[in-house]
């Protein structure tokens, strides 16, 4: 089983959105679960774990801290053993899992990591938002994460700064010997997200950067005090010259700043792909694209290139086409 384009149908590109879930934990639905291949261990935030009516004296007291990506460590309040199943009926997978207690503010109920990916002998695709494991048949199972949830989640961690998520660093050990699967966890998740990215707060008014330039306008909030309202706009207006409208306006980098050059071993062949055949619907798509690029000076014309590849048309989930270019022959003739 692979990854495949219709694993992607329904998701807003582009994105950076992490694959978050909702499991099956302890015979609960638990939502907000995080998987995350950079966390060495399974964690369940207090939070969550206090609404589980688990009593604290059941967890194992554990001596090793746990370590944040940023450096900072914690001591977890335990651990403990809980089932936990992926999927329904015959795509599902039970396993019993090992978790990390930790109290801190988190936007997430659980994180699960890299010993559970591995115990389901699971592959993760963040941007297809899906996660490969093998079921209890020992067939090879798909689960799809829900991106409004992981944006739901990102706004909650803004909303709280305090809340932060950290990727957990330490020894995997062995942790309470224990079972249980008459737990309570009903629906941790009460926090719904209405907007998928922060918004702005308060009513907003557009302004004209440059009075009487159609389109160069900005916006601004109205709740501000009058004075400092109006030394926004002039400030704005006095600045009017770095806004970006449009891609043209965009001068570029100083060649004696940074230049792009091909680093290609010097005893390999260059290679120029034969011409692609397309539809007629994608050589549209690839003439809007080229004289996008032409009219911002992104391209120009070359005549006799040492390297020659074909374009790569992707079509997105809102039907529209995205212009990739083929660089396999080239990556490989380029050092790492």
């Amino acid at each position: 089983m692979i990854f495949s384009e219709a694993d992607y149908r329904g998701i807003i590109f582009p994105h950076d959105d992490p694959l978050v879930l909702a499991l099956d934990i302890a015979n609960s639905d638990v939502n907000r679960v995080l998987i995350d291949g950079g966390s060495s261990a399974n964690i369940i935030f207090w939070e969550a774990f206090k609404q589980s009516h688990i009593s604290e004296e059941e967890l194992t007291r554990v001596n090793y801290p746990v370590v944040g990506f940023s450096g900072s460590t914690m001591y977890p309040k335990g651990s403990i053993r809980l089932p936990v199943r992926i999927g329904d009926r015959s795509e599902a997978r039970d396993l019993m899992v090992d978790f990390l207690s930790i109290k801190v503010s988190a936007a997430y109920n659980v994180i699960i990591g890299c010993p559970f990916i591995h115990d389901a002998q699971a592959i993760v695709s963040t941007y297809h938002l899906t996660m490969i494991y093998m079921s209890n048949l020992e067939r090879p199972t798909k689960i799809r994460g829900s991106q409004e949830a992981a944006r739901s989640c990102y706004l909650t961690a803004l909303k709280t700064p305090s809340m932060i998520v950290h990727e957990v660093n330490l020894a995997r050990e062995a942790s309470a010997k224990r079972g249980r699967a008459d737990l309570n966890m009903k629906h941790f998740d009460e926090r719904p997200a209405t907007t998928p990215r922060p918004s702005t707060y308060g009513l907003t008014e557009e302004i004209e950067l440059e009075v009487g330039r159609q389109g160069r306008t900005d916006v601004i909030g109205t709740e501000t005090e009058v004075g400092m309202r109006v030394n926004l706009i002039g400030l704005l207006r006095e600045h009017a010259d770095v806004f970006s409208f449009s891609a043209n306006e965009v001068s570029g980098i100083d060649p004696n700043v940074i230049v792009h050059r091909l680093n290609a071993y010097k005893n390999v062949r260059s290679v120029r792909q034969k011409k692609q055949n397309f539809s007629i619907e994608k050589m549209a798509a690839i003439q809007e694209e080229v004289e996008n690029l032409l009219a911002a000076d992104f391209i120009e014309p070359c005549d006799y290139p040492e390297w020659l590849a074909n374009v790569v048309m992707v079509k997105k989930p809102s039907g529209s086409w995205r212009m990739c270019v083929d660089f396999t022959n080239l990556i490989r003739a380029c050092p790492k």
